[in-house]
């Protein structure tokens, strides 16, 4: 007697919950529909969602009037970080409040700078900021888009992900691709066991009611969950599979590289739990991936970062942190659940060393949300695979193409 396992796909349990919320409304009474219409009327909280995110403006003092920009950072528990800035004859002014949701619903902030008082209240995706009886903020809450965003494939170029086709894209460890739409995302996959005696026929169909298994197969009541279904998104989008994916075949020499990805939203989690993946380039170097809309992390770590080395060259510091390993951010960066974009250009060239040889060298080059935040960064020139990383987080990606150039 012999045991095999069968993998199979059931939707009778869900392994991840979406943030929409469905309320079924069975028959109901008067009074019953009654209390559904008081529940209705009643003022809903603003979502810590909504509320966060990047607002623009104006920034009044005694002195006049300039255009203000505002992060709102959620922190969890309905809580916020307000980090408010300006740039005036290329001197930074900075103010940085805190913000609760409160009882009555109201989204209020305070906090000192300079040792005045500031003031704000959030309305509507708008926000009313007052610093003593001089500084005064009016902001509306944008969607700032990266202008590469859905950037198409170049002529000749090799396409990894575009939400149709996986011919280019294999699962870390060559697992299987299980898609399916976006309501069967996150399905379990079973194996359950089959024994089997003696010479018995193998089954040449999946075993039904009406075609049972062949005599000698007998399915047994074991079962182990192997992985799960994942979802394709109307977009085209994929979120990251468990263990990761990477390309096919392998880059070598110059190319260029085009990625649409987006953060989760993780209110609770810090610095590397929050978004968290990563692009792998063919020579070895990541791209760090992570939700860094007003959130700090150590050197190389933030979204942008070559992972652990150096930072995107548009960093804007935490005035509350000063002095902490993770008192910076990137000013690149969008809310999650917005999508981003990476443009990167790696290119190969003959150098000379100290001794007058020459010798071929990389240089990368990386545009995050069409903003360059690394010019040049000398890179060795070793090729190798595409690799995006699974870190545990829902970070979706799509529309990645690579275009290789030819190289001296």
């Amino acid at each position: 007697i012999e045991s095999v396992w069968l993998s199979l796909s059931t939707h009778q349990s869900m392994s991840r919950m979406n943030y929409c919320r469905c309320y079924p409304i069975p028959s109901l009474s008067l009074f019953g529909w009654l209390c559904c219409l008081g529940t209705l009327a009643a003022a809903a909280p603003p979502a810590e969602e909504i509320v966060q995110g990047l607002y623009e403006g104006t920034w009044k003092d005694a002195a006049g009037e300039s255009k203000a920009e505002v992060r709102v950072v959620a922190q969890g528990n309905k809580s916020f970080k307000l980090l408010a800035r300006r740039v005036v004859d290329d001197k930074v002014f900075r103010a940085e409040l805190e913000g609760k949701i409160e009882k009555d619903e109201k989204v209020l902030f305070a906090g000192l700078v300079e040792g005045t008082e500031w003031k704000a209240t959030w309305l509507d995706k708008a926000i009313e900021i007052h610093g003593g009886e001089e500084q005064s903020l009016q902001v509306k809450r944008v969607e700032r888009k990266s202008n590469t965003l859905g950037k198409l494939p170049t002529e000749g170029a090799v396409v990894l992900l575009d939400g149709k086709n996986f011919d280019a894209m294999e699962r870390s460890g060559n697992k299987p691709w299980r898609l399916g739409d976006m309501s069967k995302h996150g399905w379990p996959i079973w194996e359950m066991a089959l024994q089997f005696e003696g010479d018995a026929k193998e089954p040449t169909t999946w075993p039904t009611l009406d075609k049972p298994l062949p005599p000698g197969w007998t399915l047994l009541p074991e079962k182990r969950k192997v992985d799960s279904v994942v979802g394709i998104d109307q977009d085209g989008s994929i979120e990251v599979p468990k263990g990761g994916m990477n390309s096919k075949r392998d880059f070598q020499g110059s190319y260029d590289a085009h990625i649409d990805f987006r953060c989760n939203f993780a209110l609770q989690a810090r610095s590397q739990g929050r978004g968290n993946s990563g692009v792998h380039l063919p020579n070895g170097q990541e791209i760090q991936v992570l939700d860094s809309f007003g959130m700090g992390t150590y050197q190389g770590g933030g979204c942008g970062g070559l992972y652990a080395k150096i930072d995107p060259d548009c960093m804007e510091p935490i005035l509350s942190l000063a002095g902490k390993n993770d008192s910076t951010f990137t000013l690149a960066s969008l809310p999650p659940l917005e999508w981003q974009t990476y443009d990167i250009e790696f290119r190969v060239r003959k150098v000379k060393d100290e001794q007058g040889k020459e010798a071929d060298k990389g240089f990368l080059t990386v545009y995050h949300n069409g903003i360059k935040i690394h010019d040049e960064v000398p890179q060795n020139r070793n090729g190798g695979r595409f690799r995006f990383q699974d870190h545990g987080n829902a970070v979706r990606y799509r529309n990645i193409w690579v275009q290789p150039l030819p190289s001296p």
